[in-house]
């Protein structure tokens, strides 16, 4: 079983709160089972196991994860890479809520979000090197 690291190769649409909460899980522990993800969703709210594998079957039937059976458990990684899917969701954001005007919601979240020195630092770093080509 390969992941795709790079593009999806079909158009993905936004994924639901619940979707997202367990691909977060599958990125951070890719390879996983549906026991690895309920137990790591339950550790922040009661969730019931059937409801875990109900999801993750959804996720595979969208071609947004793959399983394969190893032993008793299905193991599932993901096919859509996170960055993809942050791209996608970015592109998403700017386009529908700030009307394809990018620096309107890089502005947004610098106004509006309390983001220390080293995370300003970041920020700035990473525009230096875009205004330089780099």
């Amino acid at each position: 079983m390969t992941s795709k690291n790079s593009n999806h190769p079909h158009p993905v649409k936004l994924l639901t709160e619940v979707e997202l909460e367990i691909m977060n899980v599958i990125w951070d522990s890719n390879p996983c089972t549906v026991r690895e993800v309920h137990e790591a969703l339950s550790q922040k709210r009661t969730v019931a196991y059937t409801s875990v594998a109900t999801i993750m079957k959804i996720l595979e039937q969208k071609d947004i994860v793959a399983s394969e059976k190893q032993d008793k458990a299905h193991v599932f990684q993901p096919k859509l890479a996170r960055t993809t899917y942050e791209t996608m969701s970015l592109g998403h954001l700017a386009k529908e809520v700030f009307r394809g005007d990018s620096s309107m919601m890089v502005a947004r979240l610098l106004d509006d979000s309390e983001l220390n020195d080293e995370e300003l630092k970041a920020i700035r770093k990473i525009l230096d090197r875009k205004l330089r080509g780099t």
